[in-house]
Parts: C-alpha cells; sequence; structure tokens
C-alpha cells in the first residue's frame, strides 16, 4: 500500500507514494519526457486563450494514450477564466471527450457547484467518474457532491482546517474519499495524518482507503513505481 497523492503540481516522487500529475494540453505536448499517471486537460483559467479550441482538437487525438489515466483538470471558475458561457462550452467538450474515451474527470470548481452538478447530471456525463479535486467548500456542498456520486480530494487545507471543513470531510463516505497536495510542497504524509485526527482513524486505515479508490477510480491504469 502507498501514499496516494490524488493531485499535485509538484510531485513528491518515492518509492511509498502515487502520484497523480496534471498537464494542462498545450504543457503536455511540449514535454516529450511526461512521466505515468498524469490527467490531461484545460484548466477553466486558460479558456480566455485564443488556441483554446485547438487544444480541445489535440486532446481529441491523445487522450486514449495509455499513460494519459484520466482527464483534468478541467471545469468552471465564477472568478477567474472566461465568461461562464465559454468555460461552460469548453468543460461540456472535454466531457464529452472524457465520455468517448472511458475516463474519469477531475474537476476545479469555484462557486460553480449548481452548474457542475447539473452538467455531470446530463445523461450522457452520468457515467462517467467525477471527482473534485482540493475542496473546500461548506458541508451542505459536499453532502450534496457525494449524493450525486462525485469522489471528494481534500488537500493541505487539513493540516490548518476551520470546523466547516473538518465536517465537510467527516461527511464524505470512505469510498468517495482521496487526499492530495495540489500546488503546495506540504508533504502528502502530513495531509493523511491531518485527515486521520479529524476522522479518527489512522494513516494506515486511509492509506488502504484511498488504495482502493484509486483502483476504483482509474481501474487498472495506475503505473507503479511512479518515480
Amino acid at each position: 500500500m502507498k501514499l496516494i497523492n490524488f493531485h499535485t503540481h509538484k510531485p513528491q516522487f518515492s518509492a511509498n507514494s502515487i502520484c497523480i500529475v496534471p498537464y494542462d494540453v498545450d504543457n503536455y505536448l511540449a514535454n516529450t519526457t511526461n512521466e505515468y499517471n498524469i490527467t490531461v486537460g484545460i484548466h477553466p483559467w486558460n479558456t480566455e486563450n485564443s488556441e483554446v479550441f485547438s487544444w480541445i482538437e489535440k486532446l481529441k487525438t491523445i487522450a486514449n494514450q495509455d499513460k494519459i489515466i484520466g482527464i483534468g483538470e478541467i471545469g468552471l471558475d465564477r472568478l477567474k477564466g472566461a465568461p461562464l458561457v465559454r468555460q461552460i462550452r469548453i468543460f461540456e467538450s472535454q466531457l464529452d471527450i472524457a465520455a468517448e474515451c472511458n475516463k474519469p474527470v477531475i474537476i476545479h470548481c469555484v462557486r460553480c457547484w449548481v452548474e457542475v452538478i447539473a452538467i455531470l447530471s446530463k445523461a450522457q456525463y452520468k457515467k462517467v467518474p467525477k471527482a473534485i479535486h482540493g475542496f473546500r467548500a461548506k458541508p451542505e456542498v459536499a453532502k450534496q457532491l457525494v449524493d450525486n456520486g462525485f469522489f471528494l480530494s481534500f488537500g493541505s487545507a487539513l493540516t490548518h482546517a476551520s470546523p466547516e471543513l473538518a465536517e465537510a470531510l467527516t461527511l464524505v463516505p470512505k469510498n468517495k474519499l482521496f487526499l492530495e497536495t495540489d500546488d503546495t510542497e506540504t508533504p502528502i504524509f502530513e495531509v493523511y495524518d491531518a485527515a486521520a485526527d479529524i476522522l479518527d482513524t489512522t494513516v494506515e486505515e486511509l492509506v488502504t482507503i484511498t488504495n482502493q479508490n484509486l483502483i476504483s477510480f482509474f481501474g487498472a491504469a495506475i503505473s507503479e513505481p511512479n518515480h
């Protein structure tokens, strides 16, 4: 069993961990040494870029590669990026790709929970495995998401968790939980340790749970070692 770092822009590769590393499409295409266990997508912050629709076409051509285990991070952000109508169009285009190639999606969402839940509830997307990364919203949002089939991944904010964030963590069924470091340099063990304290369990138990969830979410696509 290994520490699963579900989403990290600063991977801490070791024999004791598995890191899932996100790439934007343009960065992935420019990098000829991509490691395995990666996700690729168009971040909502980049939806204003004039090349974004050509990136969607490029994503279609690479999404079936074995090393790309998911589509992400993708999503909606009310505070940054293109107008929401354009973001939704780009988001749904990437969901179409994920559905077609039978890969899960990793979602960035800022103040667009109603829209994200509504979109992923459409018939053509219902079977796409979906996870919100870096969850920091209110407990009632967490409950609504898990009720709609989402996995939730919590990050380094757990190391100084507010009462609301701690409560949100307790509302997530264990079979829908991931932990991550995102763009921080916080050691992934510290995130597990903080989560274990909040959930009154052990790091070892969380490692077992997240390893099981990794297979449930990504299937047999995970490669080891990831360094």
